[in-house]
């Protein structure tokens, strides 16, 4: 339970946006009474506000990555279900999150579920060996009949919310199943769509439902009988149609509109034919997002409170306005990581905490919201700019210095380091190796590589910087700290040089550590050296001479030690691991136990920063915790 509590030093988090896979839909689906967004990302189930940013809450109890998750009618509960089969019933209302359900639904993945209108009954879909469908009851697990009919992967379901209950399954094996019960046994099948079937939905109030495919159709049903009120939903324009696979569906909440979401990155909304109705088309109001890929729309929901809400592939959840004749517009775009985050920094002008990804994009956040950096290079001569500002991992960030014309620094998997402003990416430049990370100086950055160390000059305007000096060496570089004085650079045997900041002529080596460098901090006033290892050692050392002021007292991590960082005041210490922990140590009282953070971040912290008297934290689970230590 103690993975759930918030601690009272917490201050703020910042939550990832959901798990996106080209072609596939995202089950996206809100809360029954408030603005919250509730999806997948990895292991963990999100819950977002979609007016206060800060608002969220992480589930972290699954052991696989998570496929869907819904809050029950009555709001007090949610079903998740994960790639191992298991479906999870947890409460929402208590703040520890209590686990009421745990059970193997399935003997694959889960991709999607829905609750009764009674939060008493849930059915799940999904892979497995003969059953991709069932339904259990909330609380026991006990199945509630017997649900067959398809021959492939079942991968969208939809419950009738009033009695007499129905449920409705869409497959990959291109039919859509109709289920009366409890105890549910199939009723039929309908073979209406010509290619997976990705959605289905019912109207709130139970009297229609809609499946939609990727054969671009838009099939509607009687919600009652389950037969085919409407084979192929046209819009009267024939020019508005779909021209991609339809991937999700969702009914407005008093049923009269139906909007799409598509691989041709058009959201459509359509007026939905009454009963009496012998028409096949209906009018249709359109809203492109682009010609980019990561425009393609993954996902369409219509909460009861905050508006209709679609998902690109790229991850960005676009909160949208209908207008006067059913007009969409996007009000507001929230952006989020859809990756492991690996380096953190802040920069002298406080522009906010900068982070970088393990996909190679960079956001940076404030009070408001996450920013995600663009980059204006161009992938090559005369194309579009990219869109990650690294093709690969982001290994380190650092504040470029005051006087150059860049705010942040970045280091990535494609062997390049770049250059950005506060909001965008605008110079890079090749390195001799793959950079490791990085450390500023007064008139630049120092960077090491797996080959070797360099500095690149950033004093004065554009320009754009160059590596005006590279040394290599014949240890691997790990880690780099850099002071006024002297640039120290440790290896992964453990070693550690004091080089000449100018000529990177190495000038004092210090005895090795035990294992491999991973974090080298200077102290503001460079007074200090803080150096952590893989061996779970931190060790303090003075910079006059550098000579070890503390070594063997700083062991309370269990595992890697992955991040230092320095207070402003210099009186304080930070240090992470992959032990999912955060230590803050004092230099008055060494000796004293430090403050403790524990399961900061599931599956380990990556990076720490400071900014004023706050920490930040950011890790595997992609979030960014702000934390009141002092």
């Amino acid at each position: 339970m103690a993975t759930f509590l918030e601690s009272p030093k917490l201050l703020s988090r910042y939550v990832p946006g959901p798990s996106m896979e080209r072609g596939h839909a995202l089950n996206l689906y809100a809360h029954p009474s408030e603005a919250r967004l509730i999806y997948p990302f990895a292991k963990f189930v999100i819950v977002r506000s979609l007016e206060v940013p800060t608002d969220n809450f992480v589930y972290r109890g699954h052991r696989f990555a998570v496929g869907v998750a819904r809050f029950s009618p009555n709001g007090f509960w949610v079903a998740s279900g994960d790639a191992g089969g298991f479906l999870r019933v947890w409460s929402w209302d208590n703040p520890e999150h209590t686990l009421k359900l745990e059970v193997q639904a399935l003997g694959g993945a889960i991709v999607d579920l829905e609750w009764d209108g009674e939060s008493k009954r849930i059915c799940v879909v999904g892979d497995g060996k003969g059953v991709v469908a069932k339904c259990v009851m909330w609380d026991t697990g006990n199945t509630v009949g017997e649900m067959v009919g398809h021959i492939k992967k079942a991968i969208t379901c939809a419950y009738r919310q009033t009695r007499p209950f129905r449920i409705a399954t869409g497959s990959e094996d291109f039919r859509v199943v109709f289920y009366k019960g409890p105890p549910f046994k199939i009723d039929h099948s309908v073979s209406e769509h010509r290619n997976y079937v990705n959605c289905v939905r019912y109207a709130p109030s139970g009297d229609l439902f809609a499946s939609v495919g990727s054969d671009k159709k838009i099939v509607l049903y009687d919600g009652k009988e389950g037969t085919v009120a409407l084979s192929d939903l046209r819009p009267t324009d024939e020019k508005l149609a779909h021209k991609g696979s339809v991937y999700s569906c969702a009914f407005s909440p008093d049923g009269k509109l139906l909007a799409t979401a598509s691989a041709d990155k058009t959201v459509k909304l359509w007026v939905v034919p009454d009963g009496t109705s012998t028409t096949t088309t209906t009018k249709c109001s359109t809203l492109d997002f682009g010609a980019d890929v990561g425009s393609m729309q993954n996902a369409v929901a219509w909460p009861q409170k905050g508006g209709l809400v679609s998902v690109s592939l790229s991850g960005d959840v676009n909160c949208l306005t209908v207008g006067s004749d059913n007009a969409l517009s996007v009000s507001k775009v929230l952006v989020a990581p859809q990756a492991p985050i690996s380096a953190a920094a802040t920069t002298v002008d406080d522009d906010g905490v900068f982070v970088g990804c393990n996909d190679g994009t960079v956001f940076r956040f404030g009070p408001e919201n996450w920013l995600k950096l663009e980059t204006a290079i161009p992938t090559k001569p005369g194309g579009s700019p990219a869109r990650p500002c690294h093709a690969g991992k982001v290994t380190a960030l650092c504040a470029a210095p005051p006087s150059s014309p860049y705010a942040v620094v970045s280091a990535g998997f494609d062997d390049k380091i770049r250059f950005a402003s506060k909001d965008e990416y605008d110079a890079e430049l090749a390195v001799d190796g793959q950079p490791n990370a990085l450390a500023p100086l007064d008139d630049g950055v120092v960077f090491s590589t797996t080959r070797g160390v360099g500095r690149v000059d950033l004093s004065g305007p554009p320009p754009p910087p160059k590596v005006s000096l590279f040394v290599a060496t014949t240890f691997d570089p790990t880690a780099v700290g850099a002071a006024a004085d002297a640039v120290v650079v440790g290896g992964k045997d453990g070693s550690l040089r004091v080089l000449d900041p100018n000529t990177l002529a190495e000038k004092l080596q210090l005895p090795p550590h035990r294992g491999e460098i991973t974090a080298i901090s200077f102290s503001p006033d460079g007074a200090k050296l803080a150096v952590s290892d893989a061996d779970r050692e931190i060790k303090l050392y003075e910079t006059r001479a550098y000579a070890v002021e503390l070594q063997s007292l700083w062991r309370f991590h269990t595992a890697r030690v992955t991040s230092l960082a320095w207070h402003p005041s210099s009186k304080f210490l930070a240090s992470t691991a992959n032990d999912e922990s955060i230590f803050v140590w004092s230099l008055d009282n060494p000796q004293n136990a430090p403050v403790k953070f524990e399961f900061a971040h599931k599956d380990g912290v990556t990076a720490l920063a400071w900014r004023g008297d706050h920490l930040v934290s950011v890790g595997n689970d992609a979030c960014a915790c702000v934390w009141t230590p002092l």
